[in-house]
């Protein structure tokens, strides 16, 4: 995974054509295309066109969320589990936060979640896990 912020932008690839890339979104890069999804959960679009007609939309697998909130509350209440369980979201978070890693150490990260360290990157163990203060720590 690149990840890209603070105005940099990935290089556009040959599929999306003329297509302009959005200032927020991400890129699914493939052998055959790329798909295309703008920021603030925009609908994919998949690249090149001819790969957009030949595709078909395969049957619903996972049921419809109720929202984020909504979901949280009923799971709490009893009702069926969230459908973003801290399990999944747990690792979601991690990368969003990689993210956040390879700015403020300004080099890219080569991640070992095993051990929770940036590989070759001291400098980032700081970052990663801070000192508690004294009657603070986490047993």
């Amino acid at each position: 995974m690149t990840w890209y912020d603070g105005g940099m932008m990935p290089p556009t690839p040959e599929a999306l054509g003329a297509f302009p890339l959005p200032k927020r979104g991400c890129l699914f890069i493939g052998e055959k295309g790329v798909i295309q999804c703008d920021g603030g959960g925009g609908p994919p679009r998949l690249f090149p066109e001819k790969r957009r007609v030949e595709y078909q939309k395969s049957a619903p697998q996972l049921k419809r969320s109720n929202g984020h909130h909504r979901d949280w509350i009923d799971a709490c209440k009893g009702g069926e589990p969230a459908t973003s369980p801290f399990a999944y979201a747990a690792h979601l978070t991690e990368i969003a936060l990689l993210g956040v890693l390879s700015l403020r150490a300004q080099k890219p990260i080569e991640w070992d979640a095993a051990a929770m360290k940036a590989k070759g990157l001291p400098a980032a163990d700081a970052f990663i896990k801070e000192q508690y203060r004294k009657g603070w720590e986490i047993l």
